[in-house]
């Protein structure tokens, strides 16, 4: 699922930017539900050391933070033309 404040899906026969966007979007909602995917992983993980286990989650929070900071940019991107 795409993070919160994500735009609904776009028009493409009334918005000329909405093929750019999608194909923007597209790689981050994988790369952000795959950082959900690998912290469950981790936070469920018997092999892991503590100090292990909270590297895995601190660097997979921001990456989960880097893609909602993208999101609201791929949104704007023809907001920014007109």
């Amino acid at each position: 699922p795409m993070p919160p404040g994500a735009a609904p899906p776009p028009d493409p026969s009334t918005d000329p930017f909405a093929q750019l966007r999608h194909d923007l979007k597209t790689p981050l909602t994988t790369i952000y539900a795959r950082a959900q995917l690998l912290a469950r992983m981790v936070r469920r993980s018997s092999s892991l050391t503590e100090p292990e286990r909270i590297t895995m989650l601190d660097g997979l929070a921001s990456i989960e933070a880097a893609v909602r900071e993208m999101v609201p940019l791929v949104d704007a991107i023809d907001h920014q033309t007109k």
